[in-house]
């Protein structure tokens, strides 16, 4: 976060700089400190990319462990009768209530059966199926669930707050408006956004003019 914050103020100084040299039209300076931000914030999304990825990796491999024995007990005998139990009861209200009360007994022969299959064989949506998964991780191993929840939590704070940086980076970088007065009583009409890329593009366009033929 900290690294973010000074790229950000970086990019702001970049701009500050940037208009005092009589040398760059807004144009020039527009891609000049918009060259800048790409360059500090190049570094800050790669440590960013890295460190939700190292997060997404853990929180996979401890999925994995929670769900491992759960899974395995899935394929022990009764499991299938369990199942078919479950999706026959009438209502969801049913195989709710059964299924709770089963997680807060400890019942593992019936919980692991519903849960270590596929929802639908136990009569249950996913969403469902996977909220009862997680309280019963809760139940049985608080703390690797507590470590879980720690690091899912962190990854969505990172991917949300990664939203915000770039978003900032855009707005810190800017562009270029172009007014016009209104004909009605000549205020400032916004006509035209030109971006950065837009002025590399017209640059881009306007050197091809003056290519040497071979």
């Amino acid at each position: 976060m900290h690294e973010a914050y000074q790229a950000l103020q970086s990019i702001h100084d970049a701009k500050a700089g940037a208009a005092k040299n009589p040398t760059l039209n807004e144009y020039a300076q527009l891609v000049a400190f918009d060259t800048h931000a790409t360059k500090v914030m190049n570094k800050v999304y790669g440590s960013w990319s890295r460190t939700v990825d190292t997060l997404n990796a853990n929180i996979t491999k401890l999925e994995g462990e929670l769900n491992a024995p759960v899974e395995q007990r899935a394929t022990q005998s009764m499991a299938s009768e369990i199942r078919a139990h479950f999706k026959g009861l009438k209502t969801d209200g049913e195989r709710m209530g059964a299924l709770r009360k089963a997680i807060e007994n400890g019942d593992a022969v019936t919980v692991t059966a519903v849960l270590g299959g596929r929802p639908y064989l136990s009569g249950l949506e996913p969403d469902l199926h996977a909220e009862f998964l997680h309280d019963w991780h809760n139940a049985q191993r608080p703390v690797e669930a507590k470590k879980l929840r720690a690091m899912k939590a962190a990854a969505d704070l990172l991917n949300n707050r990664y939203k915000l940086l770039t978003k900032a980076v855009t707005e810190a970088v800017g562009d270029i408006k172009i007014y016009e007065p209104s004909k009605v009583n000549g205020a400032p009409i916004l006509v035209k956004t030109i971006t950065p890329a837009q002025v590399r593009e017209q640059v881009k366009a306007s050197n091809a003019a003056f290519a040497v033929p071979v």
